[in-house]
């Protein structure tokens, strides 16, 4: 779902976007990291040029325009998009065997220190869902085919990442 933030905490778990066909992605960005390395460009995000697949460069590209005039309306907006924590990097999710949407370069995190994530829980201590980042940030990316960590039982509230297909209604049923 996309809209309005709310807890991620109640109900079932549910991890949209967590869940990957590896092979898709393989087929569609690259089998290994020199041919994902060769359709990286560089895109302009909040003062620095960051690595991304150019499959999902443009998208990136429109979520800072329409960010920056919402930025100099709101200057408490652009801390969460400096000092990011990355994009490209070829490497796994922690603890699994399955590429990270990173590997691909089709996933950015925001600034760390403005982010909640589940494996910060305390061992022993339930997981509470918990965000910082702000609705407007959440509603540029979504617009431009992003899905949010923030969304995930297993939060990751610094983590964008180009997934159209999951927010698309023409890849929607109806009644889901």
């Amino acid at each position: 779902p996309i809209g309005p933030i709310a807890t991620s905490d109640a109900g079932p778990i549910e991890d949209p976007g967590r869940a990957r066909v590896e092979q898709l992605f393989l087929a569609t960005y690259g089998s290994k990291r020199s041919e994902v390395q060769e359709h990286l460009g560089k895109v302009r995000f909040f003062g620095l040029r960051y690595p991304f697949h150019e499959r999902a460069a443009e998208a990136l590209r429109n979520v800072v325009t329409r960010l920056e005039p919402q930025v100099k309306e709101n200057p408490k907006l652009l801390p969460f998009l400096k000092d990011i924590g990355g994009t490209w990097i070829w490497r796994t999710i922690k603890r699994s065997k399955r590429l990270s949407g990173h590997a691909f370069g089709i996933a950015i995190d925001l600034n760390v220190e403005r982010s909640n994530y589940w494996r910060w829980t305390y061992r022993g201590q339930p997981m509470i869902w918990k965000n910082k980042v702000p609705q407007e940030i959440v509603d540029a990316f979504e617009a431009e085919g992003f899905i949010w960590g923030g969304r995930w039982k297993h939060f990751d509230t610094m983590h964008f990442e180009y997934r159209p297909e999951l927010i698309s209604p023409a890849c929607r049923t109806r009644g889901t």
